[in-house]
């Protein structure tokens, strides 16, 4: 198990709820972290973030709340996430 620490909005999910992995990707001057969806079909989004806030919420892009400048909504608060991943 390896641990990344990385700022995003502290309303995203990070938790071992989901049947997807956790992947890094670099964006907004950092590595951070997105989930990575076992889907078949091309038409669905593979890379996405989840929204504790909006009920876990799936956000359609691996950049969407990673940093101030990609939030989606008002409710973004800046915060320190530290994550466990494969």
């Amino acid at each position: 198990m390896n641990k990344i620490k990385f700022t995003a909005c502290k309303h995203l999910d990070f938790s071992d709820n989901y049947a997807a992995k956790k992947e890094l990707i670099f964006t907004c001057g950092e590595t951070k972290v997105c989930w990575d969806r076992p889907v078949s079909d091309d038409s669905y989004p593979r890379l996405v973030q989840f929204c504790k806030l909006r009920g876990r919420m799936r956000l359609n892009s691996p950049e969407m709340c990673i940093c101030e400048k990609n939030k989606r909504c008002s409710d973004y608060e800046d915060f320190g996430h530290e994550v466990t991943f494969e």
